[in-house]
Formats: structure tokens, C-alpha cells, sequence
């Protein structure tokens, strides 16, 4: 009867257009594949379609080897441990169980009285294999549970088809409703949906479209696995969202975007790509840290899976501190600043790496003309938890002996970084562990030795206490550590070691109260300890006095609330508060100085003991953030935010760029935390004629007790900071913009940046006044900034990819006359930075070159040819003047001042796509 069944079904939907023949033939090579899997993987080479009974093949796994065969045969060289049997059906493919299918009908004898034969159907009987023509039928929830006219929570969790890690920025388009969605950092997504059927589009960037039928009875959740395309098409376009739904100030980056872009030494920074953003600039080549809306570079919080992480490159700046090949994507808060996030006032860098592949197991990496990489990832429990495990290592020695100065060439340089994670996924509860080091080492001839570190280790977990309330639990330490030898002078040598250690714990919870309103609280306290270290003699004909620089310790403990709310289709209304208490702790010894004096050693006239875990002061600090959508249209917005930051956390380094020996400084009994407050406005608008984004924001920002440093300070030599630095204003603002494209062939973004940053610092005595207390630009004070990425896709494996920036020259305080009194030379300098060093100007090419792209393969690679700085402009980092015969001369430093060519081999195991 059953035979009959299928026979029957199969003759009324025998007109199914004709798409190929069961017996082509095709190659099959597969190794532990579910035969689901399998079977879509035929019907995608060859649009044949297979049906058969679903419970039949649960556990069935395929193992063949075979270059020529029909589809028919390899079917049933699969299926011959079983009782099951393919057979040619009009076409298409039949798998039955037990007994033949029949092909033909047999003869009948009809007697006068007509029998009336019944049919019982079975939409469930059996299921098919993708077609073009059908589409997959998704049930949300239980028929029983169905109230019409009420909005069910339905959601839907992205994941590779393969890799099963999950999809962030994944869209969900509602055809019917003309509305949608886009998946977290989880892959999960959610819409609101009253009972019905509607057709739903699923797409995610370098992965086939998804087109389904949803029939939605009650709330629910569904998984909805995505395969890769063919080919991986359109990389460059770096954000996981459109402009007009991110929040204001959000820039979200996905790593691979930049693996075809230009680098200086062949090295892919994941960083350096920031600056290509508008509203962040870096100060020159070579240097560490970024500075974003006018603020210094001290001013921003960077995060590798919660771990804090206080220098972010290797080889004081020219390379990142990160393996761009284990990162997934990153996110820049430096408008609107979630609620959990504080002690810092310009920005926030959260970089999420890869969990690890939970499918099968895989290795990739490349080697530069300075370093080697690997990551090694595999399951664990396949589809349950996984590892990933990456290495990377310089050899950059043989650069410097290749200079015929023989300092630089005596001199000894290399880095490595090492990360380790782990992924176990429980049915409520992600559990995730990530160690992290890096280290680098920097011997110049015999004058100088640094060396610098960071180590951290995070446990997260990720909870769902119902479909509503969601939490992360969140420990992690981290240390940051420096030795330097400074031999430049040897009446004046020294070595210094220095330490600092956050430890912190977050909690933060989701509580989503309805379709239009979301609960976001938290709690995190974070522990700091320091050591600046002792600064000794090094070598016998030293004789500089030993200065103990002295411990420090803090508490910082914070909790937040906000509230999202969808007013309207058309305004998201966000507004939070957050409330921190910060606690510098003893034992430590505080000086006092003379009233309306200023603070000298001469002037203590006493000092204040406080003893271990001893409060010295305390600092609250009440903030509001709130960020306002107003959707225009369904190409425009406006949007608005409001902050309110604090920092406690300083650098004490009187250059513009971060040094390896720059010390971070807490907040004390004489330096105040630093309060800032910033209102930004941006208008986003997308034209779909041109394929073309673009977005408007400005800025201001005031911010208080801002840190600076006297003329002529040294951090080396006292252990009395307040004696070196004065607290100011600071006032930034600036206009951003962009302009994003994506075309089949040729896409990018161009950006441009006007802003300032403008400091004074004043008081009623001369000595409380920097610059005579007149405003001044800020070291990192860049008006002008332009930057164009552009990508052009020459053929399916070649691409090539071009970046050109341009950038007002930084400030610089010159000397201005030089006298003689009683046959002493003195220097007099201007007001400070009233000058500055000249413009900078910069185009860099490269070009991607892919390995054949055959679907089955051991290991794919890839070249990566660079030209840094292709006209060879000679860019100024600095000005220095030197006194010649009794007069200054100028001059001008240059890191790069030649193109810079570059080979880069990226390899993987696996075929293009494994990744």
C-alpha cells in the first residue's frame, strides 16, 4: 500500500521541471558526513531531487570514495549495510524501504460497480531535498498555544552550516510585513510575529540565500543553518549592519576585512584599520595607540574577550598585539557607550575572537617577511565544544642587519603572541575560557634594552534563565609588565621594572519585557594593583641616585541600568544610568606641601600613613547615557546621543605616542579622576540606486582634570607625581564623514574628519599654569584627516585593494631664539604647541592572489603582495633642532621615508570555503 501511496503522489507531481539524470555521473568524496548532508550536497551539484523517509536515515554516515559514478549507484553503495535502496524515479531519486518500487501500474479489471478508492494523505510521509520550486516550511511553537491577534516572540539562532559557529549580523527579512531583523554576537534573532504564515528571507554576507516559509503558532526559537557560497563575494564591505541601524558612534568590524588591505612590513594589524574610520587618527608610523575624538590615546579601553590589555602592538607600534586570524569581529564604541563599560573617556575597542571550529578540525596561518602564525582549531564533542589554539613569532633580526648603520645593525628585535580558548556549549548555558600572551623584546646596540608583556585569562559564561532573562558572568585577570636599560648616557644609565594587574568580575543581564521593551543591568568591580618599580644604577660608571617609585592600589565598583524602548515604528529610545565608586587603597605614604606654594620636594612639611586596604579617598561618579533613533525613512535616521565618563586610570608619558616604557597611573589623593562629557549627532542616509551609504555626525565633548605634564617632567626620577603633572579642561568637537559603496566589482569607503582639541590649564598662581593658562592643541590635535579605502575585483581569485590617507601635521613646541648670558647658551621655545611638523601623506597598494578554488582539496593558500607608501614620501614623524657652531639647525625625522615591499603566503587546510 505504501508503494501505492508514493506512486500516486508521485504521478501528480510528476511535472516537476527536469533538472538533470539520476545517472550522470559525479565524483563523491566524503568522510563522516551525515546523509542529509549528503544528499543536499548532491542535489546542489546536480539538481537532482532525492525523497525519502527522514526517521530512515538518522544514522546513517557517509564514507565514499569514488571519482565516476551515477548518482543512483553512489546512493546505494551508501545505503548496502541497510535495508534500504535507491531507485530512478522520472528524474529524480526514491529511496525505499524493504521492498521495490514499483515503476509502472498494474493491469486492472474494473467490474461494473466502481469502487471508490480512498487515500489517507500524509504531508509528513516524506520529505525532499532543496528545490527551486519548494520552499522549506519552518513551524514555530505549538498549535495548541496559538491566540490570534497577540504577537508571539519568535527567534531564530545562525550558524554555519559546517562549522555550526554562529552568524553575528545575519539579516531576517519578513517579504509580507516589509520588516526585519539582524542576529547578535550569539546569532541569535528575534522578531515579534501575530500567528500566521509569511515568506522569510534569510541572508548573511559570502553565504547562500535562504528563502522560507514560516508558520508561527505560538512563541519559539528555530535554528537556521547557512551554507557558504561557491565563491566568497564581497569582503571588503566591513560592517556587519548597515549605517542606519547602528547606534551612533558604533563602528563594527569584521576581521577579514582586512587580510587584502596594505601593511607596512606585510603584517595584517587589526587595528591600523581603525584609523581608516573617520574621527580616529594615530599621531605617525610607528606608533602605539590610537586617538579618537580628540582625546589622548590613554584614553581608550581595549578588550580581548573582557581581557583588559594596556599595549596593544608589537614593535613599539609598526605591528598589532593581536592575531588577526583568530578575531571574528570587533566593535569601537566612541559615541553612544553601553552602559557596562566605563573608565575611559574617549572610546572602547571589544574584540570577540573565534570560538573554534565545532565540525571538524582545521589549521591556517601564513608566514610575512618578519613573522610566522598558526591557529590550530577542532571540535572537542563534535557540534557540543571546541578549542583554537594560535602561535605567532618574528625572525625580524635579519631586517636590521641588512642596514649598514652599525648601532641598528648590532641591534636584536622579536615578538610573540600565543592564545588559547575553549568553547563548550550546555543547552542553556555557553561556557567559554581564553588565555592570552604576548611579548616583545628590543636591544638597540648596547644603549638600550626594553621589554614589554601582557598575560590575561577570562572565564565567561553565557546563561539563559527563561525565554526573556539572559546573563554573562565574566572573570578575567590581566598583568602588563616592562623592563628598560637605558645606557644612552653612562654617568646617567639605569633599569627600571615596572607591573600592573586588573582583575576583574562583570554580570550583566538582558530582561526583554516585550516586543517594544528591553531591561539591560549589571554590575562589574574591578581590582588594580601597581608597581612603578625601582629605578637603579646600571653599570659601574653610573652614578645615578636609586628612587623607588612606590606601589598603588584601587577598588572601582560600578552598577547600570537602561532601558530600551520602540516607541514607534520610527523612534528607539535608549536611556541608562550608571553609578561607580572608586577607592585609591593604603598602604601608602601621602606628602603634604606648604599652603599656596607649589608642590616641590622643598615644600613637604609632612606626610599621612595609610595602612593595607586603607581607604585614602573616595570618588563617586552619577552618570547618564542615553542614545535616541529616529527613522526617517526606510533609507535615513537621525540619531542622537549623550555621555557621561569617568577614568581613573592614567599614563604618565610626556611623548605623544605610547612608549614601552610608558607607566599607567592611578587616581590618588592629589590626581583627581578625569570627567568628560560628550553630545554627538549623526545623520545617516543610504541611496540604493548607487549602492551607497553615507553618514554625518558631529561632536563636542568638556572634559575635566584632564592630565598634563609640566615642562621638562621625568616620571624616572621622582616618585612625587603631583610634583610633574597639573590637571586641566579640555574641549574637542569635530564633524565626521563617510561615504560607503558596494558594487560587484569595485567597493570601499571614504572618510573625512574635521575636528579639534583644545586644552587649558589655569589657576591663580603662575605655577598652576601651563602656557600662561592660554588654550592650547592637544599633542594629538589633527584637524584635517582623509583616508580612502577603495577594492577592486580584477577576477574571481585576484583582487586588489588601494588606501590613501592624508592628515593635518601633529603640533610641536620649536625653539625660537637662542642667547648667550655670561657665555651660557640658552634656548628660548615657543608658546606650547604653537607650531606644527608638516602635513602627512601616504597611498599604499596590494594585491590578492588566491589558490585555485576546487571544492575538494588538502590546503588552500594565498599571496599577498604589498607597496607601502608608494611615492616615497619622505613624512615627518618629528622636528628636532641641533645646536650648530652657535646656531640651530633643523632637522627632520622620518620613520619611513622609501616604498616598502611586501610577499605575504596565507594558508589553510582544506578547501576554500573550510574557513
Amino acid at each position: 500500500m505504501l508503494k501505492f501511496i508514493l506512486l500516486i503522489n508521485l504521478i501528480f507531481v510528476g511535472n516537476i521541471p527536469e533538472k538533470g539524470n539520476p545517472n550522470q555521473i559525479i565524483s563523491c568524496h566524503y568522510s563522516n558526513v551525515q546523509f542529509v548532508d549528503f544528499c543536499d550536497e548532491i542535489e546542489t551539484k546536480t539538481g537532482i531531487n532525492i525523497y525519502y523517509k527522514k526517521e530512515w536515515v538518522n544514522n546513517i554516515v557517509v564514507n565514499i570514495e569514488k571519482d565516476s559514478i551515477t548518482i543512483t549507484s553512489a546512493l546505494n553503495i551508501v545505503l548496502k549495510s541497510t535495508d534500504l535502496k535507491a531507485y530512478n524515479w522520472h528524474n529524480s531519486v526514491v529511496i525505499t524501504k524493504g521492498q521495490e518500487l514499483i515503476d509502472s501500474l498494474p493491469q486492472y479489471t474494473y467490474a461494473d460497480k466502481k469502487e471508490e478508492l480512498t487515500i489517507k494523505e500524509d504531508k509528513n510521509e516524506f520529505i525532499k531535498t532543496k528545490s527551486a520550486n519548494v520552499l522549506t516550511e519552518i513551524v514555530i511553537g505549538n498549535k495548541k498555544n496559538r491566540v490570534n491577534n497577540i504577537k508571539q516572540r519568535v527567534r531564530f539562532k545562525t550558524i554555519d552550516l559546517k562549522s555550526k559557529e554562529n552568524l553575528f549580523g545575519a539579516t531576517l527579512y519578513i517579504k509580507d510585513l516589509k520588516t526585519g531583523t539582524v542576529s547578535n554576537q550569539k546569532g541569535i534573532m528575534e522578531i515579534f510575529l501575530s500567528p500566521g504564515s509569511y515568506s522569510a528571507d534569510f541572508e548573511f554576507l559570502g553565504y547562500n540565500k535562504k528563502t522560507c516559509k514560516l508558520k508561527i503558532y505560538s512563541s519559539g526559537i528555530s535554528t537556521i543553518k547557512m551554507e557558504k557560497s561557491e565563491f566568497e563575494l564581497g569582503e571588503i564591505n566591513i560592517f556587519a549592519d548597515k549605517l542606519i541601524e547602528r547606534k551612533p558612534g558604533v563602528e563594527k568590524i569584521r576581521a577579514k576585512v582586512i587580510k587584502q588591505l596594505p601593511t607596512m612590513i606585510g603584517e595584517v594589524d587589526v587595528l591600523k584599520v581603525s584609523e581608516m574610520l573617520p574621527g580616529i587618527v594615530s599621531v605617525g608610523e610607528g606608533s602605539s595607540g590610537v586617538n579618537i575624538r580628540g582625546g589622548g590615546s590613554d584614553q581608550n579601553a581595549f578588550y580581548i574577550n573582557k581581557i583588559p590589555i594596556f599595549n596593544t602592538s608589537h614593535l613599539f607600534g609598526f605591528s598589532s598585539a593581536f592575531n588577526p586570524d583568530i578575531i571574528n569581529d570587533f566593535s569601537i564604541y566612541k559615541g553612544y557607550i553601553p552602559l557596562q563599560y566605563g573608565g575611559r573617556l574617549s572610546s572602547v575597542f571589544d574584540i570577540n575572537t573565534r570560538p573554534g571550529n565545532k565540525n571538524h578540525f582545521t589549521a591556517h596561518g601564513g608566514i610575512s617577511p618578519i613573522a610566522a602564525n598558526l591557529v590550530l582549531e577542532a571540535p572537542i564533542i563534535k557540534n557540543v565544544s571546541s578549542f583554537i589554539i594560535s602561535g605567532r613569532s618574528s625572525y625580524s633580526d635579519w631586517l636590521l642587519s641588512q642596514i649598514r648603520n652599525p648601532d641598528i645593525s648590532q641591534s636584536h628585535t622579536n615578538f610573540y603572541d600565543f592564545s588559547a580558548g575553549i568553547n563548550y556549549n550546555f543547552k542553556k548555558t555557553k561556557f567559554s575560557s581564553f588565555y592570552y600572551k604576548s611579548n616583545d623584546y628590543f636591544s638597540f646596540s648596547d644603549i638600550a634594552k626594553y621589554e614589554y608583556s601582557n598575560d590575561g585569562l577570562s572565564v565567561n559564561i553565557n546563561h539563559s534563565f527563561s525565554k526573556n532573562i539572559n546573563a554573562v558572568f565574566s572573570i578575567a585577570g590581566s598583568v602588563y609588565r616592562f623592563s628598560t636599560v637605558d645606557n644612552t648616557e653612562l654617568h646617567t644609565a639605569y633599569k627600571h621594572n615596572y607591573y600592573i594587574n586588573q582583575n576583574s568580575f562583570t554580570a550583566d543581564f538582558s530582561h526583554k519585557l516585550g516586543e517594544k521593551q528591553t531591561l539591560n543591568y549589571g554590575t562589574n568591580l574591578n581590582y588594580f594593583g601597581l608597581d612603578r618599580g625601582l629605578v637603579s644604577p646600571y653599570g659601574i660608571l653610573s652614578n645615578r641616585e636609586e628612587v623607588n617609585l612606590g606601589k598603588e592600589y584601587g577598588i572601582e565598583n560600578a552598577v547600570y541600568f537602561s532601558d530600551i524602548f520602540q516607541a514607534t515604528k520610527w523612534l528607539e529610545i535608549n536611556v541608562g544610568f550608571r553609578y561607580s565608586l572608586y577607592t585609591p587603597m593604603g598602604p601608602k605614604k601621602i606628602y603634604t606641601y606648604r599652603d599656596n606654594e607649589e608642590k616641590t620636594q622643598e615644600a613637604i612639611i609632612d606626610s599621612l600613613e595609610f595602612g593595607k586596604s586603607e581607604v585614602i579617598n573616595w570618588n563617586s561618579f552619577p552618570e547618564i547615557r542615553s542614545a535616541i533613533n529616529i527613522k526617517t525613512d526606510k533609507n535615513g535616521a537621525i540619531k542622537i546621543a549623550f555621555n557621561q565618563m569617568h577614568q581613573n586610570l592614567f599614563m604618565l608619558n610626556p611623548t605623544i605616542a605610547i612608549a614601552p616604557n610608558s607607566q599607567w597611573k592611578l587616581a590618588d589623593y592629589y590626581l583627581k579622576p578625569a570627567k568628560s562629557n560628550q553630545i554627538s549627532l549623526g545623520i545617516f542616509r543610504n541611496f540604493p540606486r548607487w549602492d551607497i551609504e553615507s553618514s554625518t555626525e558631529i561632536y563636542y565633548s568638556q572634559s575635566k582634570e584632564i592630565t598634563e605634564f609640566k615642562d621638562g617632567a621625568n616620571f624616572q626620577n621622582t616618585a612625587l607625581v603631583e610634583t610633574s603633572v597639573l590637571q586641566g579642561k579640555q574641549h574637542a568637537y569635530g564633524i565626521e564623514l563617510m561615504f560607503k559603496m558596494q558594487g560587484k566589482r569595485l567597493d570601499g569607503w571614504m572618510t573625512y574628519t574635521y575636528s579639534r582639541s583644545l586644552i587649558q590649564v589655569t589657576g591663580e598662581q603662575d605655577w598652576e599654569k601651563i602656557n600662561k593658562g592660554e588654550i592650547y592643541p592637544a599633542n594629538y590635535d589633527i584637524p584635517n584627516s582623509f583616508n580612502a579605502v577603495l577594492n577592486y575585483k580584477i577576477k574571481k581569485r585576484i583582487k586588489a585593494s588601494a588606501v590613501v590617507t592624508y592628515q593635518t601635521g601633529k603640533p610641536v613646541t620649536l625653539p625660537i631664539a637662542s642667547y648667550f648670558i655670561d657665555a651660557n647658551s640658552y634656548i628660548d621655545y615657543s608658546k606650547r604647541n604653537a607650531y606644527r611638523i608638516p602635513n602627512y601623506f601616504r597611498i599604499d597598494l596590494s594585491l590578492n592572489i588566491e589558490g585555485n578554488l576546487k571544492r575538494n582539496k588538502f590546503i588552500h593558500s594565498s599571496w599577498v603582495f604589498g607597496i607601502y607608501n608608494v611615492t616615497g614620501r619622505d613624512n615627518a614623524y618629528s622636528v628636532f633642532f641641533l645646536n650648530k657652531k652657535g646656531s640651530l639647525k633643523s632637522y627632520k625625522y622620518s620613520v619611513i621615508s622609501v616604498p616598502i615591499f611586501t610577499a605575504t603566503w596565507v594558508f589553510k587546510l582544506g578547501n576554500y570555503e573550510s574557513k
